[in-house]
């Protein structure tokens, strides 16, 4: 008898293509978010400019050379913006597959800080590496965050919605936070914490979760200021940097001077290049504080563009998270969407005083070759996720 080629209800030809085809199609990938991409471009050539008008005085003070900082940040810019390309071809799904051992890494990192770290102003968030030169692993440690957060988030579901399914993240985050202030690092424990929030939110977390967390956060952050003698010492000096004489020529000298030089500015500034304070007045202008001598040279004007830049990047970093593929996309570009926005913020407050003096660099516009391989490391990512939007989304944007 002949073999029914109907065998089992389907043709055998249809059941050899049913078995053929893959179980979860991945998505089509476009072009990639051509807006997102121009306002990176645009921040690095601003960012570019002025880190070379704010950092020549003291790069002449240290090394004899005024464009030492901005040759070196020029380089990290190449590069970054070479690998950023590279990656926005890369599936973000891969990183998925390193989290567990990108998170202990950095955990490792971190144990090591206080140990073999690198000094400068009372505080080790630096290790020094052969060739590479001082690296923050805390920087690592927010992408580590990210990845991990997201991956376990999709992973737990509805159990984000329970108080049990949020303690391992909550565990996670008083780790890190307790390594950090073994360095000290604040900033870094603010962003990280913003970091895994908005991931959790995003899950689903309920919102009534952040008064246990609020009366936490607060009782933690009481202790610190009352156990870290310099701490109080910048809260006096935030309150009023101007209080007496000797408070401003020590603890008022930095968050001081970086009013007086955005003051200075008034609305058209003093001009590009023009700038006083950056003369080894305002600290560290061509890292923490590059955004008041920005303001003080080109004014309020100058000042309003580089915050419409970074609104506008943000706003398409958060667009890009809503309208992502998958909910591990949206996670990932919600975190990274995070981080930019609050250490942007960050900066921002503590350069006009609004936020007690913490060591938060601008992105894209501080001097420092980790911070900034690491940024276009993520808006890589973004533009990947980007790159799977649906076509019509793409346009409404």
């Amino acid at each position: 008898m002949n073999a029914n080629p109907t065998s089992g209800g389907m043709p055998m030809r249809m059941r050899r293509e049913k078995q053929a085809a893959p179980k979860h199609a991945a998505p089509k990938a476009h072009r990639l978010d051509t807006r997102a991409l121009i306002g990176i471009i645009l921040l690095l050539v601003v960012g570019l400019i002025a880190l070379f008008s704010a950092s020549y005085p003291a790069a002449i003070s240290k090394f004899n050379d005024g464009t030492w900082f901005i040759r070196r940040q020029g380089l990290y810019v190449l590069v970054g913006f070479v690998a950023m390309l590279v990656i926005s071809g890369i599936d973000y799904h891969v990183y998925l597959r390193f989290q567990k051992p990108l998170f202990i890494f950095c955990i490792a990192l971190l144990i090591l800080v206080p140990l073999v770290g690198v000094d400068h102003n009372g505080a080790k968030r630096w290790i020094e590496l052969p060739v590479l030169g001082e690296f923050q692993p805390s920087e690592l440690m927010k992408d580590a965050v990210i990845i991990s957060f997201s991956y376990y988030a999709v992973r737990y579901g509805d159990r984000i919605r329970q108080i049990r399914g949020d303690l391992p993240f909550f565990g996670a985050l008083a780790l890190i936070a307790g390594l950090l202030y073994l360095e000290p690092h604040l900033s870094a424990t603010i962003i990280i914490f913003g970091i895994g929030l908005a991931i959790l939110i995003v899950s689903s977390m309920k919102i009534w979760y952040f008064i246990p967390i609020g009366i936490v956060v607060g009782a933690a952050g009481t202790w610190y200021i009352a156990t870290q003698g310099y701490a109080s010492a910048r809260i006096e000096a935030w309150l009023n940097p101007f209080a007496t004489e000797e408070l401003f020529k020590h603890d008022g000298w930095q968050g001081g001077n970086s009013q007086i030089a955005i003051g200075s500015g008034g609305f058209w500034g003093l001009g590009l290049g023009q700038g006083r304070q950056k003369h080894l007045y305002l600290p560290e202008p061509q890292n923490d504080f590059i955004f008041s001598a920005w303001c003080e040279e080109m004014g309020f004007i100058g000042a309003l563009l580089v915050l419409v830049l970074f609104a506008f990047l943000i706003y398409r970093c958060y667009y890009i998270a809503f309208h992502a593929p998958d909910k591990m996309g949206c996670l990932i570009a919600t975190g990274i969407a995070t981080k930019l926005a609050i250490q942007t913020l960050v900066n921002l407050w503590v350069v006009t005083g609004l936020f007690p003096v913490t060591g938060a660099s601008l992105p894209f516009f501080s001097y420092g070759g980790t911070a900034l391989l690491m940024q276009m490391g993520e808006m890589g990512i973004i533009l990947n996720i980007s790159r799977y939007m649906r076509p019509s989304e793409k346009r409404r944007g």
